[in-house]
């Protein structure tokens, strides 16, 4: 296999060609801090770089404008090369979501999660979001008139999704979420206080439970591109399955009757 180290500054001057498609997207690609932004000599853990959105859910920025780059790239080259009616679908929701190992970039992913679960989650997430991780699952969502214009009520197949918007120049395609529940509560109102919108730009990362409902609103112009990555534990799935047998409410539920 062919090992390519993708610096910032070299990824800057390098241009993909159809031709270099099939090649390019074996490449592997290595994460390094060269793709975070310089921590804050207040805050070398990047805490200081997040806010706490309401119920749970944290908004902030880490990685630079080459990180989000890289994987537009890849996904522009996609969309040009002759694999674009071949991929396989990332999940049940989306119908152009694109899995980050179609794109040769899974395992910059998973050393990216790696990466931030250990050096940066800790003095960001609180101890019900920092479980071990078993298993990650990354694909690339794209809204737009022509792609997914929307995306309807729903919880995610994670403990923990990591949201980075790659790209501006969109308008809509906001992110609502209604409160974190069970199986057995999931169809429940929302508390005032659980309803967090939160607006997508370039670059800022959105860490959320996965099973916040949520949904996403219509894009009204442009396109908007965005990693997903579900970070997934072994024990909290069985136990969100068990919930649905048994009907019995996990202490992570927020429903209040």
């Amino acid at each position: 296999m062919i090992y390519a180290l993708l610096t910032p500054k070299w990824l800057a001057a390098y241009l993909f060609t159809p031709i270099l498609y099939q090649i390019a997207r074996f490449l592997i690609v290595k994460f390094s801090p060269d793709y975070l932004l310089p921590a804050s000599a207040n805050d070398p853990n990047y805490a200081a770089q997040f806010s706490n959105a309401g119920a749970g859910i944290f908004h902030g920025q880490i990685v630079n404008d080459a990180f989000c780059d890289l994987i537009l790239s890849r996904i522009k080259q996609h969309e040009n090369s002759d694999v674009v009616n071949q991929i396989t679908q990332a999940n049940s929701m989306h119908k152009n979501a694109i899995l980050t190992n179609e794109i040769g970039l899974e395992p910059f992913i998973s050393s990216f999660t790696n990466f931030f679960f250990k050096k940066i989650a800790p003095d960001v997430l609180p101890g019900a979001l920092l479980k071990t991780i078993d298993s990650i699952h990354s694909y690339v969502v794209r809204y737009g008139i022509s792609l997914d214009r929307d995306l309807g009520f729903h919880v995610d197949d994670s403990f923990l999704t990591i949201n980075l918007c790659l790209n501006d120049g969109f308008v809509g395609s906001d992110l609502q979420f209604e409160g974190q529940r069970c199986t057995t509560h999931i169809d429940t109102l929302s508390g005032e206080h659980e309803r967090v919108l939160i607006k997508h730009k370039k670059g800022k990362m959105i860490l959320h439970h996965g099973k916040n409902r949520h949904y996403v609103e219509t894009i009204r112009k442009g396109e908007r591109f965005n990693l997903i990555i579900w970070c997934q534990n072994k024990s909290e799935r069985a136990q969100w399955f068990d919930a649905t047998k048994n009907q019995k409410c996990p202490d992570w539920c927020s429903y209040t009757s």
